[in-house]
């Protein structure tokens, strides 16, 4: 027996299949970091959420700042980008960007918050940070 797929199915299987490739969990990032895996991190949160902690290896970058450190970064090499939770959206805008610049781009899923939640190792003191409403940084 065989299923038929509508055209609005077959966009569905498309999408997922592409989201599950191009986002990682906090546990996927977890154990590229613990094996050492070549993998560039970038924190798209404030300043001050950044500093308090992250995610270990982040550096901070802000969205607008972004095309300024392509420099930083190999386009052989994975790229994450994560910003508060999975409200927020400038972990998806950040990698938009750079998956058109050429680099190889996944995004965290769930963002820092659902990193903390699930009691993994960070930077700084394990606590959830919330989108910011300064002229500097918002949720996108």
């Amino acid at each position: 027996m065989s299923t038929t797929l509508t055209r609005e199915t077959v966009d569905a299987v498309s999408y997922f299949k592409a989201k599950l490739e191009f986002e990682v969990g906090p546990f996927g990032i977890d154990q590229l970091i613990k094996d050492k895996s070549a993998v560039k991190i970038i924190d798209l949160r404030i300043p001050e959420a950044y500093a308090k902690s992250h995610v270990p290896g982040a550096v901070n970058v802000s969205y607008d700042e972004l095309p300024k450190h392509l420099s930083h970064l190999n386009k052989d090499e994975l790229t994450v980008v994560y910003c508060y939770n999975i409200t927020c959206n400038l972990a998806a805008k950040a990698a938009l960007y750079l998956a058109e610049q050429g680099y190889k781009v996944k995004e965290l899923y769930g963002g820092f918050d659902d990193y903390v939640q699930r009691g993994l190792t960070v930077e700084g003191k394990a606590e959830a940070s919330s989108c910011s409403t300064t002229k500097h940084s918002s949720c996108g």
